[in-house]
């Protein structure tokens, strides 16, 4: 009996180790080597030589020395190279090295900083241009590749997947594509490329303590690398969208308190005098859900996407005001401008005590040096409700509860006819670091 127990176990166990084996089986990686024959041809490799001079007390001497190194992908039959900026920035020369070892001295066409894109143009022939992808259409945990010269070390071939879209990495109008393809120093230029061979991006940076791939690479998109090459071909500089806005995330307790179902769009905590945003009627407290059919997930969408447009063209933004939705028109222009920051100043005697902080007029020496027109100054912060919140001395608040201070006994007015509980959004100028929304608890 315990035999037929045993050979019954010993049974089971093989036809499980058998079905394990064909679903391993079933599951395979892919074969990246189609991909890579057919890919590398239209990968090259970048060196620069930028110029040097020294100065002593016998003599001077002026040289070249050998520059930043990097890589890049060839996107027309007629020799235009796309690459980083910060690989080519400020060189005196530009060579590139094809994929069968030839080297060629290439012109830099022009540059954009703030996308961080370059195009070169070599002069060559037989040349094997990349296929256009499309990043809207990829997913994430989508399969891509890479190559480069990481190190110096030509088409170095590395895999990994999308981690994700629409990443904010510090630039303003790049929505980063995140993977976590090994990227290293000599990389950044090189292309991201899809599983069809088609180039879905530009690697531009790695996030790392040590300088080298930690996972956390970062593509520049290739719909706004190639509206940037495009730019530059025809009109020889790139111009993108200004809406003249300031702007915040919206947290959940910011949505219970502006009447929205869940935590979206970017709510706009200053609006700079003479904009488009303020020629539109966007106001602060608006909260920007929509630019014409693109949603905004979360604020760091809005200069992505407000950069696609040229300016003057027209757009309808899908706004949130005093918890009902409306809609704006805007004539998207070019023109940037900042608010000038309120620094040190004095104060009045006379002012309000609420919530353990002290309130008084903006001075005339801040409303005479800067724009800021309206609010109340924090003379002094104790135990309480606003120091919970963050507030400090020397803080302007220009709005509670979506309403206006005008001036001290506005702000009087104002905190007479707020809820005794609850929370509620505060707009708050801090010198040197701009305005945003803070949200203060109210409470019996």
């Amino acid at each position: 009996m315990l035999l037929k127990r045993g050979v019954f176990a010993c049974f089971v166990i093989l036809l499980t180790q058998i079905v394990f084996v064909q679903n391993v089986s079933a599951v395979r990686l892919p074969n990246f080597v189609d991909l890579v024959e057919k890919a590398q041809p239209s990968v090259v490799s970048i060196s620069t030589v930028i110029s040097v001079r020294s100065r002593n007390a016998f003599s001077r001497h002026s040289g070249s020395r050998r520059g930043p190194s990097g890589s890049g992908f060839i996107i027309s039959a007629d020799g235009y190279v796309v690459t980083n900026n910060h690989v080519i920035d400020g060189v005196e020369k530009v060579f590139v090295r094809l994929h069968n070892g030839k080297d060629l001295q290439a012109k830099i066409v022009g540059t954009d900083a703030e996308t961080d894109i370059a195009l070169l143009k070599i002069e060559a022939n037989e040349l094997i241009p990349f296929k256009i992808g499309n990043i809207e259409k990829t997913k994430v945990g989508s399969w891509v590749l890479a190559i480069g010269a990481p190190f110096g070390f030509e088409q170095t071939v590395t895999a990994g997947i999308v981690s994700a879209k629409g990443r904010s990495v510090g630039e303003q109008y790049i929505p980063y594509v995140q993977t976590d393809v090994a990227i290293n120093p000599g990389n950044s230029g090189g292309p991201l490329i899809d599983m069809s061979g088609r180039v879905i991006g530009v690697n531009s940076k790695i996030l790392s303590t040590s300088g080298g791939s930690n996972g956390l690479s970062f593509s520049i998109p290739i719909d706004l690398a190639m509206n940037v090459v495009e730019q530059i071909k025809t009109e020889g500089k790139v111009s993108r969208g200004y809406l003249g806005v300031s702007y915040q995330e919206v947290s959940f307790e910011m949505a219970e308190s502006f009447g929205l179902e869940r935590s979206q769009g970017a709510l706009i905590n200053m609006v700079s005098p003479g904009s488009p945003a303020q020629k539109a009627g966007l106001k602060n407290g608006d909260i920007i859900l929509k630019v014409d059919k693109k949603r905004i997930k979360n604020s760091t969408e809005l200069p992505f996407i407000i950069g696609r447009y040229r300016p003057n063209d027209k757009a309808k933004l899908s706004i949130v005001r005093d918890s009902k939705k409306m809609t704006l028109d805007v004539v998207i222009g070019s023109k940037h401008g900042d608010v000038a920051p309120a620094s040190s100043f004095s104060v009045d005697k006379d002012g309000v005590d609420w919530l353990g902080a002290n309130f008084k007029d903006i001075p005339a020496s801040i409303t005479s040096r800067t724009n800021i027109r309206h609010g109340v100054i924090v003379d002094s912060i104790g135990q309480g409700a606003f120091q919970e919140m963050g507030l400090q001395k020397g803080d302007i608040i220009q709005s509670i509860h979506l309403n206006t201070i005008q001036n001290l006994n506005g702000f009087k007015r104002i905190i007479k006819k707020l809820p005794s509980q609850g929370n509620t959004p505060v707009l708050v100028i801090r010198p040197g670091a701009g305005s945003q929304y803070m949200i203060l608890e109210l409470s019996n």
